[in-house]
């Protein structure tokens, strides 16, 4: 069994996640957590929250849990229909990062909406409030777009660094239910320079956890990998890498998980160290 957080910040209401989780429940026995909690935490967040523009609308208080009531009720009666496990966290006294961070503590997987995520203060994603969020979670993520799917092709990221095999181990060990689908783990060698890095290694490694398993070496840019090649896969979940502090600000300057969760429509996994 997987235990799964799915945050629902201040009024937002993310069906799309909920229906993923129904379709994974198909797969595999699930344990959701929804975490209702506050929109920002101002103290943490002040350099970016000063710079929401001052149209943008935050609801107060009051409102705010009336709506966390009213939807955390919507979540129970969508579990109850589909025989999934939930518990309704209702933390209205806490600050939404903290309150998300302690969830992941605790949980296997966090699923963030990858467009959605605290839209109504910013929806420049990643804005900062994903941004800190993915700093400081403490579980594997899974950035979901709008319509996502189960997955029809995974495609394992890999560029010879320990995260990035630390990432495909992780996904590996939380979905074995996918160890069927075919999977390409790509090393982007725009350089021509060489192999692919401890090859030996990480072949055997993908061929114990993935029984159709292959391996790409392409000569071309990361761009183009991403603007072409992956567009030829189906429904496609891209494993990215791993992330930590000592890797934050590395993970997020790299342009690629930023063109990802900004332009492509596919659910991107990311590992904790």
């Amino acid at each position: 069994m997987k235990k799964l957080v799915v945050p629902f910040e201040g009024s937002s209401y993310h069906g799309e996640l909920l229906d993923f989780v129904k379709a994974l429940s198909t797969r595999s026995k699930l344990f959701l957590t929804a975490a209702f909690v506050p929109n920002v935490d101002y103290a943490q967040l002040w350099p970016p929250v000063a710079a929401v523009e001052a149209t943008t609308a935050i609801p107060l208080a009051d409102a705010y849990e009336k709506i966390a009531v009213r939807h955390g009720r919507q979540v129970e009666r969508f579990c109850e229909t589909h025989s999934i496990a939930c518990r309704i966290r209702m933390d209205t006294s806490d600050f939404a990062v903290a309150a998300i961070r302690k969830e992941t503590r605790f949980a296997d997987l966090l699923l963030l909406s990858s467009r959605h995520f605290f839209d109504n203060l910013s929806d420049h994603q990643p804005n900062a409030y994903m941004q800190k969020v993915l700093h400081d979670t403490e579980c594997p993520v899974m950035l979901m777009p709008t319509e996502p799917t189960l997955p029809g092709s995974i495609i394992l990221a890999y560029d010879g660094t320990p995260g990035c095999v630390r990432a495909i181990r992780q996904f590996a060990q939380l979905f074995p239910e996918f160890a069927n689908i075919p999977t390409t783990l790509v090393y982007v060698d725009e350089k021509g320079r060489g192999s692919i890095p401890d090859n030996d290694l990480i072949r055997e490694l993908g061929n114990i956890h993935f029984r159709n398993f292959r391996m790409l070496r392409l000569r071309m840019s990361t761009d183009h990998f991403y603007d072409c090649w992956i567009g030829m896969m189906t429904n496609p979940w891209l494993v990215a890498g791993a992330f930590g502090r000592s890797e934050w600000s590395r993970l997020f300057a790299h342009s690629f998980v930023n063109r990802l969760i900004k332009e492509h429509n596919i659910p991107l996994f990311l590992a904790h160290c």
